[in-house]
């Protein structure tokens, strides 16, 4: 099964060790799920979880291990532009982008503008608690 992460999930992950979030991590490093990115998520991860704020609340070597990880070990696509998706924020869209050039199979985020949509073509828009649910044993 394929997943694109939001990087709200991402940070959960760092900062609720024993979380969904951070249980879907553990599924991906375990071989159970697929995580799809781009060159365009893995810049907004990066700038995100590079913060000196997220450094306060989990420890550098695990921000670091995951960005990595994230570089190394994920399904990396060239995005597909979507013009029929308004949204927001245009991380969003290039989330989306990869999810369907991915053909990921969900998206998973704490995003309310995406997740009131509930998904665009063949991917479907989760919460962590809802992937942690489905995630494969």
């Amino acid at each position: 099964m394929r997943i694109v992460v939001d990087t709200n999930v991402l940070i959960a992950a760092l900062t609720k060790t024993r979380g969904s979030a951070a249980k879907i991590i553990e599924a991906w490093r375990q071989g159970r799920v697929e995580v799809v990115s781009s060159e365009a998520t893995l810049r907004e991860a990066r700038l995100v979880l590079d913060g000196p704020w997220l450094a306060r609340l989990s420890s550098r070597g695990e921000i670091d291990r995951l960005l990595r990880e994230l570089r190394e070990r994920s399904v990396l696509v060239p995005p597909r532009p979507i013009e029929d998706l308004p949204l927001k924020d245009e991380g969003d869209l290039r989330l989306v982008e990869a999810a369907v050039a991915g053909q990921a199979t969900f998206l998973v985020t704490a995003d309310r503008e995406l997740l009131s949509r509930r998904g665009y073509g063949r991917t479907e828009f989760v919460t962590a608690t809802e992937m942690a649910r489905l995630l494969p044993s």
